[in-house]
């Protein structure tokens, strides 16, 4: 018996929110594809005027019957978000039990201290 797309599915972690224990272990809570707010809330207008960091842990796992190997898998965002004001960004933290501490100091770790010069 095959693993069919339908049997990919994205996890809520233990806890969705903005606070220093955001994120946490995997839950058995699918997010379904196409609710509003499943993953984020509404962006506020006090942060569309200053900006806001929304950090949410999530997992990608099978929910099938069978116990066939699924090989070769990855995940790609392939369509940008409506709103030109918000970004995306996927990354691994390499822990299922991490929280929204972590998962900033990963995102930091990637700035890199440079100039600004002009280009004539």
């Amino acid at each position: 018996m095959a693993i069919n797309n339908d049997d990919v599915k994205l996890f809520e972690s233990q806890r969705l929110s903005d606070e220093e224990d955001g994120g946490g272990r995997a839950t058995g809570n699918v997010v379904i594809d196409g609710n509003v707010n499943n993953l984020f809330q509404d962006i506020s207008r006090i942060d569309r005027t200053i900006g806001d960091v929304a950090l949410r842990k999530a997992y990608i796992g099978i929910s099938t019957d069978n116990n066939d190997a699924y090989l070769g898998s990855h995940i790609i965002l392939t369509d940008a978000p409506d709103d030109d004001n918000v970004s995306v960004l996927l990354f691994n933290t390499d822990s299922q039990v991490d929280e929204r501490n972590a998962a900033r100091d990963r995102i930091e770790a990637y700035v890199v201290p440079g100039i600004s010069a002009n280009k004539k």
